[in-house]
């Protein structure tokens, strides 16, 4: 048995949504899960991707993935590399999968000259929060994600703050 990491192709996306949909279910958040095959096909290789995936397959069959994409630190003044999701189906796990979808990232992260590396993680999963810190990762205590989405964002995108004449 084999692992073997590559960057994503198009003819992936069917196997990327459902690895998707298995981690919105795994992180219990299936009922905000709006992702299609179509979407992930536009935001990964439409005219202007939004996101880079890697595959992690095993003997050829799809067990894994990483999606990621580019932030900027202003302290840092570099880019830097952030991971949107990083996901190993159950069976898979313990098997170095995740160890090397990770080093693999932080390998591009060296390669481009980020200044770090960085992602998030839900406060209840504490596996996973114990094997990032196994790699050498830092939680860090002082941070918290602020989100606006759905009706929220299109009413502040749509309000007038413009000053008076």
């Amino acid at each position: 048995m084999s692992l073997t990491l590559c960057a994503a192709k198009a003819d992936d996306v069917g196997a990327i949504y459902g690895l998707m949909r298995e981690l919105a279910v795994y992180e219990k958040l299936l009922d905000i899960f709006e992702a299609t095959p179509h979407s992930v096909h536009e935001a990964l290789f439409g005219p202007t991707p939004a996101a880079e995936c890697l595959m992690a397959k095993w003997d050829g069959a799809a067990v894994g993935y990483a999606l990621y994409f580019h932030n900027f630190s202003t302290f840092l003044g570099r880019r830097g590399l952030y991971l949107e999701d990083v996901y190993v189906q159950p069976s898979m796990r313990g098997k170095g999968v995740g160890q090397a979808l990770l080093r693999e990232l932080a390998g591009i992260a060296v390669e481009r000259r980020c200044g770090r590396f960085e992602w998030t993680v839900l406060d209840w999963n504490q596996p996973a929060i114990d094997f990032y810190t196994s790699q050498g990762a830092t939680v860090l205590p002082d941070w918290r994600v602020v989100r606006m989405t759905g009706e929220a964002l299109k009413r502040f995108a749509n309000r007038d703050d413009s000053p008076a004449p």
